[in-house]
């Protein structure tokens, strides 16, 4: 996949709403999230980080230099285009065991 493709499917993510920022009340605690073809994905944009088995797979090996839910949450937040959900702090812990067992079932 070229960068133009990648920047692409990022864009459309954007444009889809399936960046989301959750916040986690009353702690200020973040999450991104990216909703993409197979599921959810926890994306650390500040650690060039991603939970998709794109990243996995063609990232880590250098295949790629990214993959789109990482663009896709770096573009959002300079243009200030994704959806906040807030949540309590209860939830938080079930929430991330939930997408990383996500993961688990797609590698």
């Amino acid at each position: 996949m070229t960068q133009d493709e990648l920047d692409s499917k990022a864009l459309e993510a954007i444009r889809e709403s399936r960046v989301k920022l959750y916040i986690f009340k009353p702690s200020g605690r973040k999450m991104w999230i990216v909703v993409g073809k197979h599921g959810r994905y926890l994306v650390l944009p500040d650690a060039e980080y991603c939970t998709c088995n794109d990243f996995f797979f063609r990232v880590m090996s250098g295949e790629k230099p990214s993959c789109y839910h990482i663009l896709a949450v770096k573009k959002a937040v300079k243009e200030e285009t994704y959806s906040i959900v807030e949540r309590e702090d209860t939830s938080y812990k079930k929430m991330l065991e939930d997408l990383l067992k996500e993961g688990d079932r797609t590698r």
